[in-house]
């Protein structure tokens, strides 16, 4: 019985809690979150990545602007939207940085990488997102970004890089 209960409390917790319909999802995380330009950070200290060997990310952003977006038409809706991800590899000081295109689902934003980099999920979780990478780019399968010097990549099954729980941040930090 414990068992069940240990298995069905895992399961709650695996699946968000949000159910509200898809304009309002991208409002609350995107649109409307700090004046519609949030910032979703999460930056790993050293202690934290000698405890997980197989984690390669250090610092992971993602960031929002309402008011920019490549596309023809309106600039950002719910149905689609433009975001921006970095990340730093603990083997370098460099920043990888791409254009995420999403698109708002009942309960989560599914999102690809520019250029074939990979695609992402994002799930609401409180007042920030847990980033799950879900395929590849690149002929991978993880999340590959060019830089200035090398490609960066996270994301490998096995390894620690799959998930990331990003909180609101200042804005900067989306900045590098």
């Amino acid at each position: 019985m414990k068992l069940l209960l240990l298995l069905g409390t895992a399961a709650l917790l695996a699946k968000p809690a949000v159910a509200e319909p898809p304009e309002d999802l991208y409002t609350r995380y995107f649109a409307g979150a700090a004046a519609g330009k949030p910032c979703y950070a999460r930056y790993y200290d050293q202690a934290h990545l000698r405890a997980h060997p197989k984690q390669t990310v250090r610092r992971i952003a993602v960031d929002f602007d309402k008011d920019f977006g490549e596309a023809a038409g309106p600039k950002n809706t719910a149905a689609s939207f433009e975001a921006g991800i970095r990340f730093m590899l603990k083997r370098s000081g460099e920043w990888y940085g791409d254009a995420l295109y999403c698109n708002t689902l009942a309960d989560h934003f599914d999102c690809y990488l520019d250029a074939d980099g990979g695609t992402i999920r994002l799930w609401p979780r409180g007042d920030g997102l847990r980033l799950e990478v879900t395929g590849g780019g690149g002929g991978t399968d993880e999340i590959a970004v060019e830089g200035e010097k090398d490609f960066g990549q996270f994301g490998a099954p096995g390894g620690d890089d799959r998930v990331f729980v990003l909180s609101p941040a200042d804005r900067k930090l989306c900045r590098g």
